[in-house]
């Protein structure tokens, strides 16, 4: 179903849509995490099944790799519990496992919509206008969905940081960001009549990128954009200094070794971030590409790859614009288009264009 625009304004009322789980790891590569439970629970071998404890509740409880089985465990809260891991507290189903290397790590089984409870104060903010926080619960919805399509891996289909979604369970939730949820219950952003990857990130500083320029994508609702409503963003621009020793140390601990003497930008998209980075050394050159190089800078730091280089004695500034990888919707942007009254689903077909909004049950 193809909602028009006014439709997206009139879900409040709508039912409750069939229990649609996604799998969150929510702590990964623990030698051991704290357990806490208020209300009745059962704790379950993970493949089999099989009870292997009930109770009323459980008090702050250290749980460490060894006494967790090959198998793993499941938690089974009943409805009104409520469930601590490490003093967050979840919803839904936790899973505590071990990796390979034997360290413990934690997946989170959640209705998508409680999911998105959790995710949307870490995105954006929440004391924004409700315009953004439903444009921005649609694109988080859809790109929810789309993982859990795609997902190879056999434990969960999302992680709770930067490279996925921001995550952080019942604690992080607000009044406003729940209402945004709720007012746009199962919608999702579909192109040609599939859901796509709705990437997007803090602010563009001027101009998104097409998705090409950093994967192996060719949809035209993720194609560059020039974006005139994020200059309040306290990220549009920005300025970072590092020591060569420091670059040094960031690359050889990403697992490029070598002594730089200068860093030079070869190439850039149109909207101005950069491909192609040469790392000249002392004794040889290596070329990154843009998202390789801030990765392994850090991306807290290297806020986006719209920079400039500038070399002075042993120092090296990079002087930029936006924060973030630039593809999709800009949420400063966002924000600035809801100051200017524009509605959630104008800022989506602004952002996303083609895309079409659909509920899916």
């Amino acid at each position: 179903m193809i909602l028009h625009s006014t439709h997206v304004y009139a879900m409040g009322d709508h039912p409750r849509s069939t229990y649609n789980p996604v799998r969150v790891l929510v702590v990964k590569n623990a030698r051991s995490i704290e357990l806490r439970i208020k209300g009745s629970y059962k704790k379950v071998d993970f493949n089999t099944g099989t009870l292997l404890e009930e109770g009323k509740a459980l008090q702050k409880t250290a749980i460490h790799a060894q006494d967790i089985s090959f198998n793993g465990i499941k938690i089974l809260p009943e409805e009104r519990t409520r469930l601590y891991v490490n003093n967050r507290q979840f919803r839904g189903i936790i899973d505590i496992l071990k990796d390979e290397e034997g360290k413990v790590f934690v997946v989170n089984h959640i209705d998508i919509e409680e999911y998105l409870y959790g995710v949307l104060y870490h995105e954006v903010s929440h004391l924004w206008p409700i315009e953004v926080l439903k444009a921005q619960a649609i694109a988080a919805r859809t790109y929810a969905m789309y993982q859990k399509l795609v997902t190879k891996n056999k434990f969960f289909d999302l992680t709770s940081d930067v490279y996925s979604q921001m995550y952080g369970g019942r604690t992080s939730e607000t009044r406003s960001t729940r209402k945004a949820v709720n007012l746009t219950q199962g919608i999702v952003l579909m192109y040609d009549g599939k859901i796509f990857p709705s990437y997007y990130h803090a602010t563009c500083g001027g101009r998104t990128s097409d998705v090409t320029t950093l994967w192996n994508i060719n949809l035209p609702a993720l194609k560059a954009r020039r974006c005139d409503y994020c200059k309040m963003s306290p990220h549009y621009s920005w300025k970072k200094e590092f020591s060569f020793d420091q670059i040094k140390d960031k690359l050889k601990a990403s697992g490029y070794d070598m002594d730089i003497v200068s860093i030079k930008v070869m190439e850039r998209d149109n909207s101005g971030r950069v491909l192609d980075v040469l790392l000249e050394g002392k004794d040889s050159d290596m070329h990154l590409s843009g998202n390789k190089f801030r990765l392994a800078i850090g991306p807290n730091e290297l806020r986006s790859t719209n920079f400039e280089v500038r070399h002075r004695d042993r120092y090296i500034t990079f002087i930029g614009k936006g924060w973030g990888h630039g593809i999709g919707m800009c949420q400063w942007g966002a924000f600035g288009m809801a100051r200017e009254g524009f509605k959630a689903h104008q800022i989506l077909e602004y952002y996303y264009p083609g895309a079409d909004l659909v509920r899916v049950e």
